[in-house]
């Protein structure tokens, strides 16, 4: 499920370039549903390193953990400032109107 959030949340900044091309000023909510999607990712990622908590099953804790938090890391990173971006364009193209 966490993949389904990560590639929506990739999908809606796409959408987000494509209306900010077109001008539109729907591209706020293309970036808001994008960042809301990130969220949703790493509420996804936490319930499922809360179940394997539950059933005591370390040995995946401890494989998966570590790398999925350097990923997870990076993807946010990386949305938060592109989406910023997208929002920075939208803005000066609400300015020149």
């Amino acid at each position: 499920m966490w993949i389904i959030c990560a590639a929506l949340s990739i999908i809606f900044y796409v959408i987000g370039w494509i209306l900010v091309s077109k001008k539109k000023i729907a591209t706020c909510w293309a970036s808001a549903s994008s960042l809301a999607f990130v969220t949703l990712t790493l509420l996804m990622e936490y319930k499922i390193i809360l179940n394997w908590v539950n059933t005591k099953d370390w040995t995946a804790l401890l494989d998966v953990v570590p790398t999925m938090f350097i990923i997870l890391t990076g993807y946010v990173i990386i949305m938060f400032l592109a989406n910023a971006i997208l929002i920075g364009f939208t803005m000066k193209k609400i300015k020149l109107k």
